[in-house]
């Protein structure tokens, strides 16, 4: 028992730290497959009955019943289905394995080989070539704008060069385990990927970096986020944006920073988040996270934001990916059925093949399996 849950530990900090686990096994891998199978087996007898929907986690005409919650105090939520608004529907492969439009064959192979686990030196070499060929001509990028006193508090500004006017702002959070990461690297794609995109949609792009642990521990990363929104909403109509039409999106840590935001933040002056693969509950032993949110096991009932985030009014929409490792998935599950429990409005989907660092590398390429719903999901947030 203590060697599975050291190997899963160790998966977990390679993911969000972005490094290669090529090594690293899940001493549970035999049961997963077991799982799969069975999961595929009922698939396939459905697939006849033609492509699957993801369904929209929209406020539910009835509360399901609910049973005891756990010692966290997080509701256990029963997986009722959602109410679909026709308007949100994100149409997926019948069988979920299925590459997703736009994927090239040979990623999906490779994804598909890599599996539930991280591997960044071959995804980063599957997306490198789909993004060396691109030319951004019609944007304009700033680097390096400060937000705040710290060397740490930067970002990088992709606009439009044909100006406008209320446009929408995309405010990307780069993940890293907490202690490392950056919006951009030298001679890398990831995350201009983000901020080109966004711009070249019609969107304001905003990457950013945050401090880092373990010199800054929680809730540094929050307060971060509250001094990059004020930043960006003091500078929007400088640059054709709407201050009432930001977006903040933010992937594996950086989903964290932003829902620790949302929950220590009344009011949030948003006007909706996506998180992509995030950590939302640190459990009741000492977490993998722990440079960050410390060895007191005491404190992480009130560090954890699960809770508070399902009553949060705020639009969201929350996805992971088929190929996530698999101690990610909870989370954002729990989180959507709570959410549809309590009426709050929310989008949910699940990326077929695609993997912890595929899901944001994709941004920018022919596959729009994230980018068309959040691009949707900006462009008419759910109420």
């Amino acid at each position: 028992m203590q060697a599975t849950r050291l190997a899963r530990a160790s998966l977990l900090a390679c993911a969000l730290a972005g490094m290669a686990c090529v090594g690293t096994q899940d001493p549970e891998s035999p049961d997963r497959a077991r799982q799969a199978a069975e999961v595929q087996a009922a698939e396939d007898a459905s697939a006849s009955a033609g492509p699957r929907l993801i369904r929209v986690a929209a406020p539910s005409p009835a509360l399901p019943p609910a049973g005891p919650p756990p010692a966290r105090g997080i509701p256990d939520i029963p997986a009722t289905e959602p109410v679909i608004r026709q308007d949100l529907l994100v149409q997926s492969p019948a069988v979920i394995t299925d590459a997703p439009a736009g994927m090239p064959p040979e990623v999906a192979a490779v994804l598909r080989e890599i599996g539930p686990r991280i591997d960044a030196q071959r995804t980063t070499a599957l997306y490198a070539p789909l993004h060396a060929e691109r030319e951004h001509d019609a944007v304009e990028l700033r680097r390096d704008l400060s937000y705040g006193p710290h060397e740490r508090h930067r970002a990088d500004v992709f606009m439009p060069k044909t100006r406008g006017a209320a446009r929408a702002v995309a405010v990307f959070v780069h993940g890293g385990g907490f202690t490392r990461g950056a919006k951009s690297a030298s001679g890398q794609f990831f995350y201009d990927n983000i901020g080109y995109w966004a711009a070249e949609n019609g969107l304001i792009g905003v990457t950013l970096n945050y401090r880092l642990a373990p010199e800054f521990q929680y809730p540094s990363g929050a307060e971060d986020m509250a001094r990059a929104v004020a930043w960006v909403q003091q500078q929007a109509r400088g640059w054709g944006a709407d201050p009432a039409r930001i977006f903040l999106w933010g992937h594996s840590a950086g989903g964290a920073h932003v829902a620790d935001y949302l929950v220590r933040t009344a009011q949030p002056p948003l006007a909706g988040a996506i998180l992509t693969s995030g950590v939302f509950n640190l459990g009741d032993t000492v977490s993998v996270w722990k440079d960050y949110y410390g060895e007191d096991v005491s404190l992480y009932a009130q560090r954890s934001s699960l809770p508070r985030l399902i009553q949060v009014s705020l639009p969201l929409l929350v996805n992971w990916a088929e190929l996530d490792p698999p101690d990610f998935v909870p989370d954002s599950e729990r989180l959507v059925a709570g959410r549809r429990a309590a009426g709050k409005p929310t989008v949910s989907l699940i990326l077929p093949n695609h993997s912890h660092l595929s899901e944001a590398y994709a941004i920018g390429t022919a596959d729009e399996s994230l980018s068309a719903p959040v691009l949707q999901f900006i462009q008419s947030p759910p109420r």
